[in-house]
């Protein structure tokens, strides 16, 4: 029974998954892993080493410290320095064989000078039995014993006499501390190594799976965002039906008292300016009707193909008050036609150049005043700009213009519902709006009609 089932677990994935993993495991041990237990090994081979310097200083009866030992010492250490530069760490197990072949090459001068006693190539052994986990590898653990084989047969064909080198050689290999070692050295390598792949392959299903588990809480909140948006779109809706209520019987009263009027007056005048009153109001039941009709989830009002350029106009005498002295500027060829519902797509127009003159009212700079309007062609859908050279609009503030009752005016006969009403007309035209700012220099705003209504 296995003891960790990561590597189980991966099989089971897609082979870009398993391909996507092998990437992981080869980056974690070739740059991380391998490099970390060099060092390791490094240290404890040093520490190792001044605990053996320590123990003979400290022993009278001991030989005294000799150069030779601080050399093979300082090797070590340079070996250590050697291993912090990136492209000797990168090129592990270098590291492995540069110490396996110093400690080796001492240790034999010891071990032919001591007429191949085993004492003098103890430690090389403890090192070669800590290859298997240090390199993670078969291949390298297999190939460090067969250097140490050959190394070990040269050094006992010059320490003793060639009568005695096979029971000499024998008696070596077959040592149970040397045996132990060279037996254990692959045996680490191999359970080691599996043992690490599937730690690797844990942790890399958890960081998939936490990825993953972060798209579904982003997806999450967006549905949550979106979720909110449209119980404001409904909570709209049922007060435009009020509204409707509301508004519809005095107004209807209103405009019967007007057309009354405008029968029985004489004076030119006036009846131009009952005229004007009328056409408002006719204006005023427009917007509280359409209000009704657009805020509903599903639309099925029958569009009309309508020009731009006399919609436009149209809403520009509705504001015509509000603009005065602002440059405004009308570039849409003639002919141009989209379809739509008229009233509606007029709604979003006055409502949108109200913003604009009311931005370039409070701008600041000496400057003309500007708005212009324009459409170009993207894709499948007319693009309508209205942009103005106004005061700009903050970007945090961008992302809540549309919702119901947010504004960034502080006058208490702005609701904050012009944009939230003019989003809920361009949803129902199956296009979009796009709101873009400099703050200081000017906003523009993009509607997105498609062409194709089917």
């Amino acid at each position: 029974m296995s003891l960790l089932s990561g590597m189980a677990q991966i099989r089971q994935l897609s082979a870009d998954r398993q391909h996507r993993f092998e990437r992981f495991y080869s980056f974690q041990t070739r740059y991380r892993i391998l490099p970390l237990f060099a060092d390791v090994s490094l240290l404890l081979t040093i520490v190792g080493t001044l605990l053996f310097l320590l123990a003979i200083w400290l022993d009278p009866a001991a030989p005294a410290v000799t150069a030779m030992h601080l050399f093979y010492t300082g090797v070590l250490v340079a070996l250590l320095g050697a291993h912090s530069l990136k492209p000797v760490r990168r090129a592990s197990p270098l590291i492995v064989y540069l110490v396996f072949l110093h400690i080796a090459v001492f240790g034999y001068l010891s071990y032919i000078k001591s007429g191949a006693a085993l004492a003098p190539i103890v430690g090389l052994y403890f090192f070669i039995s800590t290859v298997g986990i240090i390199t993670l590898s078969m291949k390298h653990t297999f190939i460090i014993l067969l250097i140490n084989l050959c190394m070990l047969t040269v050094s006992t064909t010059l320490a003793v006499p060639e009568a005695e080198l096979s029971s000499t050689l024998f008696g070596i290999l077959f040592n149970w501390l040397v045996l132990m070692c060279i037996v254990g050295a692959p045996l680490s390598a191999f359970f080691f190594r599996r043992f690490l792949r599937d730690m690797l392959a844990l942790q890399f299903l958890l960081k998939d799976r936490n990825r993953m588990l972060s798209r579904t809480l982003q997806t999450l909140q967006l549905t949550e965002d979106r979720l909110a948006q449209e119980q404001k779109h409904q909570a709209l809706s049922l007060m435009a039906k009020g509204l409707l209520h509301e508004i519809m019987n005095p107004l209807n009263c209103a405009s019967q008292a007007v057309d009354f009027a405008t029968a029985v007056s004489t004076d030119p005048a006036v009846t131009e300016a009952l005229g004007d009153a009328s056409l408002h109001q006719k204006r005023i039941a427009d917007i509280v009707s359409d209000l009704i009709d657009f805020s509903r989830p599903a639309q099925e009002n029958h569009l009309e193909q309508t020009e731009l350029r006399p919609l436009t106009e149209t809403a520009l005498r509705f504001c015509q008050s509000q603009l005065r002295d602002i440059d405004v500027k009308v570039v849409i060829p003639v002919g141009t036609s989209i379809a739509c519902h008229p009233s509606a797509l007029m709604q979003v127009f006055v409502n949108l150049l109200m913003n604009a003159a009311s931005a370039l009212r409070q701008n600041q700079r000496q400057v003309q005043g500007r708005i212009e309007i324009s459409t170009f062609h993207k894709g499948d859908c007319l693009a309508i700009s209205i942009r103005d050279n106004g005061r700009g609009i903050p970007p945090a503030d961008i992302k809540r213009l549309t919702d119901p009752f947010y504004s960034t005016s502080d006058a208490p006969e702005n609701l904050g519902l012009g944009l939230s009403i003019c989003q809920t007309i361009m949803r129902h035209h199956r296009g979009r709006m796009d709101i873009r700012s400099e703050p200081g220099a000017w906003t523009e705003i993009t509607l997105f009609l498609p062409l194709n209504t089917r």
